[in-house]
């Protein structure tokens, strides 16, 4: 997957939650439509899967995933049992990689390891995937852009390099006879508040939040999806008061 970065920094403690100050934001946008306020009053039982919002006249589907909770103990699980099942006896506080090291596949435990910390990431795509593909369906519009827009709330073990390596690997599954899996998103965009990046020579901003651009392998548009990106960094953070901060 294709990657870019940006981060918004800004002085003070934000009031309210990232959801509930995204929820707010994307009302802001250019055509937004709110998909489950749209179906309300449609009274014939519809059992199809729905995104959360379109924008830019039914152009762009986008739907939102929180991440919450906090998989902190699944490293030491996981290394609990591979020392279980190989007879590794170590005292202390060791590290995975000090306990993989020594192992003939230990870039495949390492591998394991990250994918088991990151599984939620394979969930939400794969809901994701359902949801667009249904939306597209429900409202008849077979060309438009799915975009997975995730939210780190509080997973802090969820780096952003932790996210993409998920979403590489994911984006990569395959059905048999060969087909990807997953083909119904075209991009993922993260926002975490989870956790901070320093910026070099800008010694005023306390805080800056990275905000990633994932555009899938077999994305349909990978113009509009970074174009859509873009201007949601810019308008984030200018909804935010903050300022907008590209970073390699």
């Amino acid at each position: 997957m294709t990657q870019e970065r940006a981060t918004t920094g800004w002085e003070g403690n934000t009031r309210s939650t990232l959801r509930t100050r995204f929820e707010l934001f994307v009302k802001t946008l250019d055509g937004f439509e709110d998909i489950d306020a749209l179906l309300k009053t449609n009274k014939k039982p519809d059992s199809r899967m729905r995104a959360d919002y379109l924008f830019q006249g039914r152009e762009i589907i986008v739907e939102q995933k929180t991440l919450e909770s906090d998989p902190i103990d699944k490293p030491q699980k996981f290394a609990d049992k591979i020392m279980r099942e190989r007879g590794i006896v170590a005292f202390g506080r060791v590290s995975t990689q000090r306990i993989f090291s020594g192992q003939p596949d230990a870039n495949a435990l390492q591998r394991n390891l990250t994918l088991s910390i990151a599984k939620t990431i394979d969930d939400d795509v794969a809901k994701a995937d359902k949801q667009t593909r249904d939306t597209r369906l429900i409202f008849g519009i077979p060309d438009a852009v799915g975009i997975l827009v995730l939210l780190n709330e509080g997973a802090k073990i969820l780096a952003p390099n932790v996210i993409h390596y998920a979403l590489a690997n994911t984006f990569q599954k395959r059905i048999k006879g060969g087909a990807l899996r997953y083909t119904q998103n075209d991009g993922v965009i993260l926002i975490s508040e989870a956790h901070t990046v320093a910026i070099a020579g800008v010694p005023r901003i306390s805080r800056a939040y990275p905000i990633l651009t994932f555009t899938s392998p077999q994305t349909k548009s990978t113009d509009l999806v970074v174009a859509f990106a873009e201007m949601l960094r810019k308008k984030w953070a200018a909804f935010n008061r903050a300022p907008l901060i590209k970073a390699n």
